[in-house]
């Protein structure tokens, strides 16, 4: 299947993976959200009043891209005029003490205005707080403050920083992985905007990680390995981009030599980027194995040399099923499809192989029948643990 790419294939470099911060040359998916926010930020800018945004999503869906892409655009529209300047705020891990000398430190950056910070070291929160609401006044620029990770912020201190902004005439941008906890709901009325990001489709997401790995490397990627990614995303997280990114940066040192490297080990270093794989541990897939005849064992360990000595990261039904006549000639045994059938649903439910996503139309399940011999199945677990587990059965034998 051929994706058309809505983007310029201008090599930016290993930026455009490893910079948190990077924004694209176009957003994909993303012009409404993008569109929508820039229009507000634009009127507030130009009658002059603040704002209070939240954005909800989980972590990698693209929140920071879309708030960044507007302030940027934003700031070469006005420059010189009615300069726009950002104050990133993390709030992971940090408590109101942190979070205040953080911000503070950027503003004084931004102001020249000179402070002695060493006089703040031992100063109450009380006394912190005004110093830093007295240099927010001071400031003449258009200020945006960009809270991230705002699900750490205790409710009164989420509120203060609410009100501050709503004070000095500040827009402040919060952005949330999570849900906000009970305490925090009430909250929610004190914006003036909110947003919730939706998921992406697979298709959007594939688009998305082909146009990171274009602007990343001067040599092609093969697009098969990105459609793994995307699979192996939808199928044991959710699908967004931060989480492709991220497995696409473990790749880089191999991707970046562009040498030939078995396809099996790719799998192997992209399935390590999940915390919980569909099958648990070796101990169940022992148990699993170890109640199945020697036909399916034997069934099994061809499909894990199939991996492990072809460069494919997927196999199609045809190839299931010459694996199946191939095993059955091997032991002597009489084909049957209703058997072959039968391996295939243990296999998917188990979460041995899963059905790509790559060809499966909109709300169509996947039928085991000659309709639907091109689907593609991919290993959710590496083909070598498999092999080793078929190995050790074999042994007791």
């Amino acid at each position: 299947m051929t994706f058309k790419l809505d983007f310029d294939n201008h090599l930016v470099g290993p930026k455009a993976i490893f910079d948190p911060n990077f924004i694209p040359p176009r957003i994909l998916f993303r012009k409404r959200e993008v569109k929508s926010l820039n229009s507000i930020l634009t009127d507030s800018l130009s009658d002059d009043f603040c704002l209070n945004i939240l954005y909800q999503g989980i972590s990698g869906i693209g929140k920071k891209v879309i708030v960044n892409k507007v302030i940027d655009d934003l700031s070469r529209k006005n420059k010189g005029l009615n300069n726009i300047h950002k104050v990133y705020i993390d709030c992971k891990e940090k408590n109101f003490e942190e979070l205040t000398f953080s911000v503070l430190n950027d503003l004084v950056n931004i102001s020249k205005i000179n402070i002695n910070f060493e006089s703040l070291l031992n100063s109450n929160s009380s006394h912190l707080w005004n110093v830093f609401k007295l240099i927010c006044k001071k400031t003449d620029f258009n200020l945006f403050f960009i809270f991230t990770n705002v699900e750490n912020l205790k409710p009164n201190i989420f509120k203060k920083f609410l009100h501050l902004g709503k004070e000095n005439n500040i827009t402040s941008i919060y952005t949330i992985n999570k849900i906000l906890r009970p305490t925090t709901i009430d909250i929610l009325s004190e914006f003036d905007l909110k947003k919730k990001l939706s998921y992406f489709s697979y298709k959007e997401l594939f688009s998305i990680l082909k146009q990171r790995t274009t602007l990343t490397f001067s040599h092609e990627v093969d697009e098969e390995l990105i459609k793994y990614i995307t699979d192996l995303i939808c199928e044991q997280y959710v699908p967004v981009p931060g989480k492709g990114i991220e497995i696409i940066r473990d790749l880089y040192p191999l991707l970046k030599e562009n040498q030939s490297m078995r396809n099996f080990k790719l799998m192997e270093l992209c399935q390590n980027n999940f915390d919980q794989m569909q099958i648990n541990d070796e101990f169940s897939m022992l148990n699993y194995m170890s109640e199945e005849d020697f036909l399916h064992l034997l069934f099994l360990d061809n499909l894990s040399n199939y991996f492990i000595s072809k460069m494919n990261f997927y196999i199609t039904l045809n190839e299931l099923e010459e694996l199946y006549n191939v095993s059955c000639e091997t032991l002597e045994y009489e084909k049957n499809m209703k058997e072959f059938q039968s391996i295939i649903k243990e296999l998917l439910s188990v979460g041995i192989v899963r059905p790509s996503k790559k060809a499966q139309r909109e709300n169509k399940p996947y039928l085991l029948d000659n309709t639907v011999n091109n689907n593609s199945y991919f290993m959710v677990i590496s083909p070598n643990q498999l092999k080793a587990l078929i190995d050790t059965l074999f042994e007791r034998y």
